[in-house]
């Protein structure tokens, strides 16, 4: 299978370099993710309503996303877009904006899906990302994303909490459940293929928008029954270490993560 590889830069953590030539028909392509939850704008701090009638709100939320591909229509051909970069919707105030990537050039063909992985790739998912240069996106998060204990990289931070008590003021525990949802290891490193018929026209900027709906991430996807946030074990993936919920908020971006 052939390989068209371009680079693509990242809006704030990574610079950009001209120096991949397309020939032919060609054009610039914005990657936009936008967060929400049940179909709500994302918003840090704000209450929202869980299915179970209780409030909940999220202090964090972000997640690395990686390998992101085009895949071609006519052709067995895929584009390369993106190695690995960190959504981050840790907005102080308001909406949260879309996570952007800009992606310089593209050719202007048909495309009929999108790949892409949750996480940080095994190559990168360890210590050793301190050799690389602070420009690199996996080490630009590495203070904030990096696990000592465990060795390995948050995939996705998504912290906050619920209001156990039904007062619907959010306080701490045992009132309120507070909560870390931070799913790590290359286990848990999880592949998606989004289908998506993407006609790129040449001259004529394009964008990519994909979304996260932050409930589906905990409803189980036979059921949709969500995620009982008033028993301990739920509360999170680190403290102490649960690798059975880590693999399931993982597999939940299945249903999650959409293609607008």
């Amino acid at each position: 299978m052939k390989k068209l590889i371009y680079l693509l830069c990242i809006i704030t953590i990574a610079s950009c370099n001209d120096s991949d030539e397309i020939l032919g028909p060609a054009t610039n392509v914005n990657l936009n993710i936008n967060a929400t939850f049940n179909g709500e704008p994302f918003e840090i701090g704000k209450s929202y309503t869980y299915p179970d009638g209780h409030k909940i709100k999220f202090d964090e939320f972000s997640f690395f996303i990686a390998g992101v591909t085009l895949l071609e229509s006519e052709t067995d051909d895929e584009l390369d877009l993106l190695e690995v970069g960190l959504a981050d919707f840790a907005a102080s105030t308001g909406q949260a904006q879309p996570a952007s990537f800009l992606i310089r050039t593209v050719p202007a063909v048909k495309y009929d899906a999108i790949r892409l992985s949750i996480g940080v790739p095994s190559k990168f998912n360890k210590p050793s990302i301190l050799d690389y240069g602070a420009g690199h996106p996996v080490r630009s998060a590495y203070d904030t994303h990096f696990w000592d204990a465990g060795e390995s990289f948050y995939f996705m931070k998504l912290g906050g909490v619920y209001d156990t008590n039904g007062d619907g003021v959010f306080g701490s525990s045992p009132e309120d459940n507070m909560f870390q949802h931070y799913p790590v290891k290359n286990a848990n490193f999880i592949t998606l293929t989004l289908q998506k018929e993407l006609d790129i026209v040449e001259g004529k900027p394009f964008d990519l928008d994909l979304s996260v709906d932050i409930l589906k991430l905990y409803e189980d996807e036979q059921t949709n029954t969500p995620l009982d946030f008033t028993k301990p074990e739920n509360l999170s993936t680190i403290d102490p270490e649960n690798d059975a919920l880590s693999a399931f908020l993982m597999k939940n971006f299945q249903q999650a993560l959409t293609a607008e």
